[in-house]
C-alpha cells in the first residue's frame, strides 16, 4: 500500500488497475488510466471544444443518430452552460454535481484521495481502455432522447472531463506501473 504514494507524483503516467470489482454490478475488469493529470485541464479543453461545435455539426451528429436538430441543440446549449459554470473559480457557481464530488474528497497525491464520507482510498485518473474479464449485472436504462444526444455530443467532439474515473483501492486486486505490479488486495 506504501507504494500507491507515488501515482502520480511524478507526472503523468499510465497504470493499470487490475481485476477491479464494480461496487454497483459486480463486474471484473482490468482498466487503464492516465494519472497525474487535472480535471481543469480538460475541462478548458472541453469548454474549447464545445465552443466551437456548430450547427453543421449537431446536423451532422443528428444524420448518425435522428433525435431530432431541436433535441441536439438543446442538449448542446445545456452542456456549454454547465462546461463554463464548471470552469469558474468560485465554487459555489459551479454545477450542485461539481461542488458536491469537490467537496467530498481530500486529494492526497494527484492521483490518490480520500473520501471522508465513507473512509475510502481512491484511486483517480482519466479513463484510457477497460477489459472485461467476468459481466456484471448491469440495470436496463431507457435514457432520454436529450441524455442520448449529449452522449453523441460528447463522443462526436471526444471530451473528456467526463471520463474520468474513482475506483476504490479495497476493490482492486493489483495495480502495473512503470512495469512494477503492486499487489494491493
Amino acid at each position: 500500500m506504501k507504494n500507491l504514494k507515488a501515482f502520480g507524483n511524478s507526472g503523468t503516467e499510465f497504470i493499470c488497475v487490475n481485476n477491479y470489482v464494480s461496487k454497483g454490478t459486480g463486474e471484473i475488469a482490468n482498466h487503464t488510466i492516465n494519472v497525474g493529470i487535472t480535471v481543469m485541464n480538460a475541462k478548458k479543453n472541453d469548454y474549447k471544444a464545445l465552443q466551437n461545435c456548430t450547427s453543421a455539426d449537431l446536423e451532422k451528429m443528428n444524420e448518425v443518430e435522428n433525435f431530432g436538430l431541436e433535441t441536439y441543440k438543446k442538449a448542446y446549449f445545456e452542456m456549454l452552460a454547465s462546461a463554463e459554470k464548471n470552469l469558474n473559480p468560485d465554487m459555489s457557481k459551479r454545477t450542485k454535481q461539481s461542488q458536491a464530488t469537490t467537496g467530498t474528497y481530500i486529494q492526497l497525491t494527484p492521483a490518490i484521495k480520500y473520501c471522508e464520507g465513507t473512509g475510502e482510498l481512491h484511486i483517480f485518473g482519466q479513463k484510457i481502455a477497460k477489459k472485461v474479464i467476468v459481466k456484471g449485472t448491469y440495470k436496463t436504462v431507457n435514457s432520454a432522447d436529450k441524455t442520448l444526444a449529449k452522449k453523441m455530443i460528447t463522443k462526436t467532439l471526444n471530451l473528456r472531463a467526463g471520463k474520468y474515473r474513482n475506483f476504490i483501492i479495497n476493490n482492486v486486486e493489483s495495480v502495473k506501473t512503470k512495469g512494477e505490479i503492486i499487489e494491493v488486495n
